[in-house]
């Protein structure tokens, strides 16, 4: 064989092992996408009145890890204006679900990384049963429409439209985002509101596309308190030994995606929250503070994770449609 004869052989194999590395990763994103179906399955008879968020939390955290998966992030249980970023504090939490809430679940699930994002709303106020049709049928026309070239900011007007055609409002400050090995939220987003310009959609890429619905007037705040975390890439001096023993046990588990404080509690001993407190303080600790309205407002979700087609997209998150 020639020198050339070997070059071009070199670059075929190359080339093969490029496409088995892409087939592969498409892969794992369809199987954290039957486990995330299956967990929303087990989830929505855990969802019901005097049901506590903690106990729901944990089951459908248990039951992804059972079924092979890992945690791409706590599971979310957030009720009426709470939009998003609520899950429960430890194990003495005692938040419940009650008669006349709006419920959200959201889920995450990973495959070696690779992310199943997806939620879903459940109503137990009558008067309110419409707001969750509102941002499942915003998810339903956005990811009827998702293909290549196609302009984030057209998508946008398409949920705003599905929204506000039964009265309601889109949360304008929270987008549908592209997802990426251990990277939950990409820079580039679908909007949930007309805007003026956008990026264009490319085949390959995978978006989580999520829309809420809001009886409010679409914008939210942070709320003081922090259950939810992420470890921050950068390079600080540490002091304590609680410190150091945090991100020896985040980066191992769970690289830079969210985590629950509970979690780590859970797992190690001594000196904890002090050690939370310093990454927090020196910015090696992200916080995720609960999303809300103000109190009276109920919120919406729907969510499902894409993966994007020449012709449309796969809905890894219904794996079964």
């Amino acid at each position: 064989m020639s020198k050339q004869e070997q070059t071009n052989e070199t670059t075929k194999e190359v080339e093969l092992s490029e496409e088995e590395e892409e087939a592969k990763k498409y892969e794992h994103y369809k199987k954290a996408g039957e486990i995330h179906f299956k967990a929303c399955k087990i989830a929505e008879p855990l969802i019901k009145i005097g049901a506590k968020v903690v106990d729901i939390c944990d089951t459908i955290e248990e039951f992804i890890l059972k079924e092979g998966g890992g945690l791409a992030f706590p599971v979310n249980v957030s009720r009426n204006e709470i939009a998003a970023h609520y899950t429960a504090s430890g194990p003495t939490d005692t938040t419940a679900i009650e008669e006349g809430d709006v419920v959200k679940i959201d889920i995450g699930v990973q495959v070696e990384g690779y992310i199943a994002d997806g939620a879903f709303s459940l109503s137990f106020n009558g008067e309110y049963d419409k707001l969750v049709d509102a941002s499942k049928a915003a998810l339903d026309a956005v990811i009827e429409t998702i293909k290549p070239n196609v302009e984030t900011h057209v998508l946008g007007a398409l949920a705003e439209k599905a929204i506000k055609k039964y009265g309601y409002r889109p949360v304008r400050d929270l987008s549908g985002h592209i997802l990426d090995q251990w990277d939950l939220h990409g820079t580039k987003t679908i909007p949930s509101v007309t805007l003026p310009a956008g990026e264009k959609i490319t085949e390959g890429e995978v978006y989580a596309i999520e829309f809420f619905a809001t009886t409010g007037n679409g914008s939210v705040h942070d709320r003081p308190e922090t259950y939810i975390y992420n470890l921050v890439p950068v390079r600080r001096p540490i002091r304590s030994k609680a410190a150091r023993q945090i991100i020896k046990e985040v980066s191992s588990k769970y690289k830079t995606l969210p985590f629950a404080k509970r979690w780590v509690i859970r797992d190690l001993s001594g000196g904890v929250l002090l050690g939370f407190r310093e990454l927090t303080r020196v910015g090696i600790l992200h916080e995720f503070h609960p999303l809300t309205e103000k109190k009276g407002i109920f919120i919406s979700q729907a969510e499902d994770t894409v993966i994007v087609e020449a012709d449309g997209c796969t809905v890894t998150t219904r794996p079964n449609a």
